[in-house]
């Protein structure tokens, strides 16, 4: 007998293109590595619309694991905090949809890696808030390349996930938690002392990490966050 492959939920996002005709259509997009990176993984990559709050614990019955991907800037507003002149784009319908899904996979303690973006999104989602921008952590020019260190927490399951407490990663972000959300722990952190990865008290499942594993997936230790989620 075949056994079935797990099939991880990757959430989309809407965005605005043209077609030939120039007529600007909205269409659900999630970034392809990804979808690479789950597939290396092993797992069969499913691409999720954002959709109303109310859908979404039937959005994860269709899946075994889920990911909340990077983006756009989280809106400060979501947060009770005004915007900052170093504030980048915002999509607040994009925020209120991650919100639910990490909402829901908390609540569910249900297999789950936020990334960059994701990570903000979830420490937001449990009523942390963000710092709107730090300087030098926006590298795209090195998007697949080892930038700066991380240092892990040798009790944390991200260490016993990676099998190390010291990793290089990429930098992508200009923002970053600042307050800590409700039954949040931090067990990773930069050489500046922002937090780099959190997980959840009373949810095991649900892990979340500021750097991009998906662009470094031809890294065994960081292709092992999205081997976990598969376990």
């Amino acid at each position: 007998m075949t056994t079935r492959r797990k099939r991880v939920g990757i959430v989309a996002h809407q965005e605005l293109f043209s077609d030939s005709d120039g007529d600007k259509l909205l269409h659900f997009v999630a970034a392809t590595p990804y979808v690479k990176a789950v597939q290396r993984a092993g797992g069969i990559p499913l691409i999720l619309p954002s959709v109303d709050a109310s859908d979404v614990d039937l959005l994860l019955d269709c899946v075994d694991a889920l990911v909340i991907t990077g983006g756009c800037d989280v809106d400060p507003s979501s947060y009770g905090a005004m915007p900052e002149p170093e504030l980048g784009a915002t999509n607040i319908e994009r925020d209120r949809a991650d919100i639910a899904f990490a909402q829901a996979a908390v609540a569910r303690n249900f297999p789950t890696l936020g990334v960059c973006r994701g990570i903000q999104v979830l420490n937001v989602a449990l009523g942390g808030t963000l710092t709107q921008h730090v300087d030098t952590h926006m590298r795209l020019d090195a998007y697949n390349q080892h930038v700066h260190k991380v240092y892990i927490d040798s009790d944390s399951q991200l260490a016993s996930i990676l099998g190390v407490n010291e990793i290089g990663v990429n930098t992508l972000h200009h923002q970053v938690i600042d307050r800590l959300g409700n039954a949040t722990r931090a067990t990773a952190h930069n050489e500046d002392g922002h937090v780099e990865a959190i997980e959840i008290i009373g949810a095991a499942n649900v892990n979340a990490v500021q750097w991009h594993p998906e662009l470094l997936r031809h890294e065994q230790q960081h292709l092992a966050l999205f081997q976990h989620l598969l376990r």
